[in-house]
């Protein structure tokens, strides 16, 4: 250990060995300095320095052996730290890992968990459907929905993390899978009465039904939510100026105000309107953003209060589809 130490320090002791020669050579060459006792000045000089250099020898071997530098045998103090950050890293990857399995275990149990549920829940649907239809029917009908959605987006913000995986890129026409969509809300639809004006279009997209369904999902129930009754909400698709397919979503809701629109997509941002409402959870849009930046979809959201709010998907342009299989 102290042989590292007088190797790390070579350098201060060569300039100490320097300034000791050159003091000596100058009462050498100075006359006027020949009164003067060399060698009880080299001797006071060489005490002071062993003394300095011997407490501050010990200070740093102590203050080795609390970092447990100690058991390590290399070249240089270099090689020590090098040694003990290499120690580190392995320890920080092995508790990374260790984190990340009980997690995808925790995860694991919850998805289960989910699907467990969605048999009973096909249960009560059947058993909802056979009902006469009354008002008491469709109430039911709607708070079913809204736990099948809660569920649903459970179960994808779970699955969030291995979408790549999961992944199964192909030609989508976007509006048969938004028709889907809407036909999946319909109870919410009908609860506020909103009319729902979806444009005659023929757009063709790449990407992921699946992924793609919920982001949609997880935008018109924003859309219902932030209706009055008897609002309408318009679905248009169109191309940007600079050539990428769009789809926008339109509805002439509360709106949201301007100082709340950089931070919509923060996880658990319900901005003013957000907070009065109970079933705002500040999880649909930023849920749909990370999924649509995985998927190379650009999501733009445009409002002014009390007037609506519009939310576009920019898609890539179909040539990048190599390169969203590389995601």
């Amino acid at each position: 250990m102290m042989k590292l130490f007088f190797k790390d320090h070579l350098i201060w002791f060569l300039l100490l060995f320097v300034l000791f020669l050159w003091m000596n050579l100058l009462f050498v060459l100075d006359t006027g300095l020949q009164t003067v006792s060399v060698i009880y000045l080299n001797g006071t000089s060489l005490f002071i320095v062993v003394v300095v250099v011997s407490i501050y020898a010990l200070w740093w071997r102590k203050q080795l052996k609390k970092q447990a530098f100690s058991s390590y045998h290399a070249s240089s103090v270099m090689g020590l730290y090098e040694k003990e950050y290499e120690r580190l890293r392995v320890e920080l990857k092995q508790a990374e890992n260790q984190l990340f399995t009980k997690f995808q275990e925790q995860a694991d149990e919850q998805i289960r968990w989910i699907h467990e549920m969605k048999t009973p829940l096909t249960a009560q649907k059947l058993m909802i459907d056979a009902l006469p239809p009354s008002p008491a029917k469709q109430q039911i009908d709607l708070e079913w929905h809204r736990l099948h959605f809660l569920l649903d987006q459970t179960l994808h913000t779970l699955r969030m993390e291995s979408l790549e995986q999961d992944l199964i890129l192909q030609e989508v026409s976007l509006r048969p899978l938004v028709i889907e969509e809407i036909k999946q809300l319909r109870s919410w639809f009908l609860e506020k009465e909103l009319e729902i004006n979806l444009d005659d279009f023929s757009t063709s997209i790449y990407s992921d039904a699946k992924w793609l369904r919920f982001i949609l999902r997880q935008i018109l129930s924003n859309a219902i939510k932030y209706s009055h009754v008897g609002q309408s909400i318009h679905i248009y698709s169109g191309t940007s100026q600079d050539g990428h397919t769009f789809l926008a979503i339109q509805d002439t809701g509360v709106g949201i105000e301007q100082h709340d629109l950089p931070r919509v997509f923060q996880r658990g941002f319900t901005g003013g309107y957000g907070r009065k409402q109970q079933a705002a959870t500040g999880m649909g849009l930023y849920l749909a953003q990370n999924i649509a930046r995985k998927l190379k979809i650009q999501l733009q959201v445009d409002s002014t209060v009390k007037q609506g709010t519009t939310v576009r998907l920019y898609f890539p342009h179909p040539n990048t589809f190599v390169d969203l299989q590389a995601i």
